[in-house]
C-alpha cells in the first residue's frame, strides 16, 4: 500500500519530468533561428501503477499511480512535407539555373542596341548602298570597310561570349561533382553515427537534422529516392540512376556510387574515344583514362561530344568510372522453350584490367511471368552502351543503356540544368554560324562574280567573273586563298581592304568605268536576299564547307543574271540575314520569359511548402516560453509536494 515514501518519489519523478521538459524547451529557444533546426517535445507517460493487479490484491479500490517519465524526446517532423519540398527544390533547381543562364545569353547578344548585330547589319548594308552612289571615292570605301570589319568583330564576340557561357556551365559542373560527392560523404557518415546512437536506444534528433538539410541541399542537385531503414537509417539514391546506391544503410557495404568528371573525351580517326577524367572531380589528384570503341570517326565523334557536354560519369567509392547497362527478359509462366536465367551474381576481370560484374534477379508478376533483368556494371566502361549507363545525364533519358530512369517531362536539379542548357546555347551559336556564312558567302560571291569560293583541301580554286579581282570581303581567319570554311568563330574582314580600300569591286565589271557602283549596290540589295538557312543542319560541319556547296543548301544555285553576276538565284521562301536574326533574339526571349516565369513559379510553391514546414517544425518562441511558464509551475508544485511530504 503507498504511503508518504510513494508520494516522495512520485514528485521525484515529477522533477525529473518536468526539468527534462525545460531542458527541452531551452533547447528549442536556443535554436530558434538555427536553419533546419526541428523542434523537439519531451514525451511524458505514467509509469506502471501500485496494486490493482488483481482482484485478490488488497491495496484498496483501483490502483495507485506513482508518476510519470520521459519515454522520448521526440523530433516534430511530417515527412510528407519534407517530400515535397525536395521534390519542388529538384524542379525550382532546374529553372532557376536556367534562367539565370538564359540571362546572360540575352546580355551576350544585347538587343536592342546601337551596338548590336543587328544595327550593325544595318550600317554595313547602308554604308554599301552609299558607295553604289560614289563608288569613285576611296573614303566612302573605306567606311564601308569598317562597317564590314565591326560586323565581323561583333559576331565574333558573341559566339565567342556564347562559348565562354557554355564552358561556365561545364565548370559549374565540376563544382556540383565535388559539391554532391562531400554532401553524400556527410550523410554516409551520419548514417553511422544515427546507427549507433539508436542501437542503444537513444533518439539522435539532432544528427537527423543534419541529415535531412544534407538532404535538402542535395535535392536541388538532381532528383533523390530515400528510403528509411532500421535503426533511423536510411538508404539513398537518385531518381534518374536508381540502381546505383548513393548511401546504404549498412555502414559496413561500401558497394555506393560518387561521382566523377570529364576532364576531357577525345573522338578518334579509328573510331575510339578517349576519356580522361578526375576521380571524384578532384582535379589535384591525378587522372585516368579509358578508351572506348564507338565503330567510326563520326560515331566516336559523337561520342564524345556528349560526354564533354554533359561531364560527370558515376563511379565507385573511390571515383573509378563504371559503366552501367539494364536488359530485362520477361518469360510467361507457359513458356517452355526460352531458357531462364541463372540468378545470382557473378564477377569476371578481363587481361585489359577490365572488372564486370553481373547480376542476376527476377520477380514474379501477377499473371505468373517472370521477368528477369541483368545489370552489368563494368569498371571502367567498356562499350559505349557502358559509358551511356555510366554517365550522370540527368537532362534526358537514355533508351540504350536501360540504366536511365529520367523522366522528360519531369528533369529535377542543377545538375540537368547546366547540361541541358548547353544545348540551347550551342542552338544559339549553330544559328550565328549559319548566319555568318549566309553573310559572307553571298557578299563574297557578289564581290567576287561567282559562288565558287575554293576549298580548304585546295581541290577546286576561288574564282571570279566580269575581270573582277578576286579580293573577298570577309575571310575565314584571314585566309585570302579561299573563304571556305567561314563560321562565326573565324570570320574576319579581309585585310588588305583595310590597307587598301581600292581593293574593293564597287563596278559591275572591272572596266566598266567611273561611276559604276552596281555591285556595291547589289551588296547592299543583299538585305533582301531570302536564303533558307535553316535547311543547314544543326550537325553539319561549316569549317569543312565550301561557298558553293552552302549557297546550293540555302538554295542559291547561282545568278539570275549570268551577264553580269550581280543577283543571286536567290529563293522567294526563306529568311534574310536580319529577319533570320531577329527570330533568333525573338526564340530566346521567349524560352528566357518562359525558364523565368517556370522559376518564380516554383518559388512560389517552394516558399508556400516552406512556410508549412516551419509550421509544422519550426520554433515559435511565443509557444516556447508558455510552454516554459507551464513547466516552471509544475516543477514547483513537484517541488511544493517534496517539502510538505518532509514535514
Amino acid at each position: 500500500m503507498s504511503g508518504l515514501f510513494d508520494t516522495f518519489n512520485i514528485a521525484k519523478r515529477g522533477l525529473t519530468v518536468q526539468q527534462a521538459a525545460i531542458n527541452t524547451t531551452s533547447h528549442n529557444i536556443a535554436n530558434a533561428n538555427t536553419a533546419g533546426y526541428s523542434r523537439q517535445r519531451a514525451v511524458a507517460e505514467t509509469t506502471t501503477p501500485f496494486g490493482g493487479m488483481s482482484r485478490f490484491d488488497t491495496s484498496g479500490a483501483g490502483q495507485v499511480g506513482t508518476g510519470a517519465e520521459i519515454t522520448s524526446i521526440q523530433r516534430i517532423r511530417d515527412s510528407f512535407i519534407d517530400y515535397q519540398v525536395r521534390s519542388e527544390s529538384g524542379t525550382s533547381g532546374y529553372y532557376t539555373p536556367i534562367s539565370e543562364t538564359l540571362s546572360k545569353v540575352e546580355d551576350v547578344f544585347g538587343e536592342p542596341s546601337d551596338t548590336g548585330i543587328q544595327e550593325l547589319t544595318n550600317k554595313f548594308f547602308s554604308a554599301f548602298q552609299e558607295v553604289s552612289k560614289t563608288p569613285d571615292k576611296s573614303d566612302v570605301k573605306a567606311v564601308a570597310i569598317q562597317k564590314a570589319s565591326a560586323l565581323a568583330d561583333s559576331i565574333n564576340y558573341a559566339y565567342n561570349q556564347l562559348k565562354k557561357t557554355c564552358d561556365d556551365s561545364q565548370s559549374v559542373l565540376q563544382s556540383n561533382v565535388t559539391d554532391v560527392n562531400s554532401c553524400l560523404d556527410q550523410i554516409n557518415e551520419l548514417n553511422k553515427q544515427i546507427k549507433g546512437v539508436s542501437a542503444v536506444g537513444q533518439t539522435p534528433n539532432d544528427l537527423m537534422d543534419k541529415r535531412d538539410n544534407l538532404l535538402d541541399d542535395l535535392s536541388k542537385k538532381f532528383g533523390i529516392k530515400v528510403d528509411r531503414d532500421n535503426l533511423d537509417t536510411i538508404n539513398l539514391s537518385s531518381t534518374e540512376y536508381p540502381t546505383n546506391s548513393l548511401v546504404k544503410s549498412d555502414p559496413n557495404d561500401t558497394d555506393y556510387t560518387r561521382l566523377s568528371y570529364v576532364k576531357s573525351a577525345v573522338g578518334k580517326a579509328d573510331g575510339t574515344v578517349e576519356v580522361e577524367y578526375y576521380p571524384l572531380g578532384n582535379e589535384k589528384s591525378a587522372s585516368k583514362s579509358f578508351i572506348i570503341a564507338a565503330g567510326n570517326a563520326a560515331d566516336a565523334t559523337e561520342v564524345a561530344k556528349n560526354l564533354m557536354q554533359n561531364r560527370i560519369l558515376i563511379s565507385d567509392k573511390d571515383g573509378n568510372a563504371v559503366g552501367t547497362t539494364k536488359d530485362e527478359l520477361t518469360i510467361a509462366a507457359t513458356d517452355t522453350t526460352t531458357t531462364r536465367p541463372t540468378e545470382g551474381t557473378s564477377t569476371a576481370t578481363t587481361g585489359s584490367g577490365v572488372t564486370t560484374v553481373t547480376s542476376i534477379t527476377s520477380v514474379t508478376n501477377p499473371d505468373g511471368s517472370k521477368t528477369y533483368t541483368t545489370l552489368v556494371k563494368s569498371t571502367p566502361p567498356a562499350t559505349v552502351k557502358q559509358l551511356k549507363g555510366g554517365t550522370f545525364q540527368t537532362y534526358k533519358a537514355d533508351s540504350e543503356s536501360g540504366a536511365s530512369n529520367v523522366d522528360n517531362n519531369h528533369i529535377k536539379g542543377e545538375i540537368a540544368a547546366n547540361q541541358s542548357v548547353q544545348e540551347t546555347i550551342k542552338g544559339y551559336m549553330d544559328n550565328l554560324d549559319r548566319l555568318a556564312a549566309g553573310l559572307a558567302y553571298t557578299v563574297n560571291a557578289i564581290q567576287t562574280g561567282s559562288v565558287e569560293g575554293g576549298s580548304l583541301d585546295g581541290s577546286t580554286s576561288s574564282t571570279t567573273s566580269q575581270n573582277l579581282k578576286n579580293n573577298f570581303i570577309f575571310t575565314n581567319a584571314g585566309n585570302t586563298t579561299t573563304d571556305a570554311g567561314i563560321t562565326a568563330a573565324n570570320i574576319k574582314i579581309n585585310g588588305d581592304l583595310l590597307k587598301d580600300s581600292t581593293l574593293l569591286n564597287c563596278n559591275s565589271t572591272l572596266t566598266s568605268g567611273v561611276g559604276d557602283g552596281k555591285r556595291a549596290n547589289a551588296i547592299a540589295n543583299l538585305n533582301l536576299t531570302k536564303m533558307k538557312l535553316s535547311d543547314i543542319g544543326a550537325t553539319t560541319d561549316l569549317t569543312k564547307m565550301s561557298r558553293k556547296d552552302f549557297l546550293n543548301g540555302v538554295g542559291i544555285s547561282g545568278f539570275s543574271d549570268t551577264a553580269s553576276n550581280l543577283n543571286l538565284n536567290s529563293q522567294t521562301d526563306g529568311s534574310t540575314v536580319n529577319s533570320y536574326y531577329n527570330a533568333i533574339i525573338s526564340n530566346l526571349a521567349v524560352v528566357k520569359q518562359n525558364a523565368s516565369g517556370k522559376a518564380d513559379d516554383q518559388e512560389t510553391i517552394l516558399s508556400n511548402l516552406e512556410d508549412q514546414k516551419s509550421q509544422v517544425s519550426g520554433v515559435s518562441l511565443d509557444e516556447e516560453t508558455t510552454n516554459l511558464i507551464q513547466f516552471q509551475h509544475a516543477y514547483q508544485a513537484n517541488a511544493k509536494m517534496i517539502s510538505t511530504n518532509r514535514r
